[in-house]
């Protein structure tokens, strides 16, 4: 089972790194840093995605670690073609995982707390 406190390190987390690439881009509008930033946040998610995926069995993130890879790979050649408008595409993979992680909090936080959960 997953622990709440694992789930609340990694929703502070993301949603730290998520406003730090909103509050860029609205307010000091420096895409490059925005974008490294982003890239930051996609790293995040994917090892959140395969300590989940690899402990805890947790089978709905191969779906994110599938689109994931195929996205990180075909990055470079997105960004030569169309240039800063290829993060668009790991802006909405990056958001569609903060959901599934804020869902999946909010699933462990309304389950019963165990034994192992009282100790921490």
């Amino acid at each position: 089972m997953i622990s709440r406190f694992r789930m609340k390190i990694d929703l502070l987390g993301q949603s730290v790194l998520v406003l730090a690439v909103v509050l860029l881009l609205c307010l000091a509008e420096g895409v490059s840093w925005s974008g490294g930033i982003l890239i930051a946040l996609a790293i995040w998610q994917f090892i959140s995605a395969v300590h989940l995926f690899y402990v805890y069995k947790h089978i709905r993130r191969v779906h994110y670690l599938r689109t994931a890879l195929i996205l990180a790979v075909s990055l470079p050649i997105w960004i030569e073609l169309i240039g800063v408008l290829a993060y668009l595409p790991v802006a909405g993979v990056v958001l569609w995982y903060f959901i599934q992680t804020v869902r999946d909090t909010l699933t462990v936080y309304r389950r019963p707390r165990s034994f192992w959960d009282l100790i921490q």
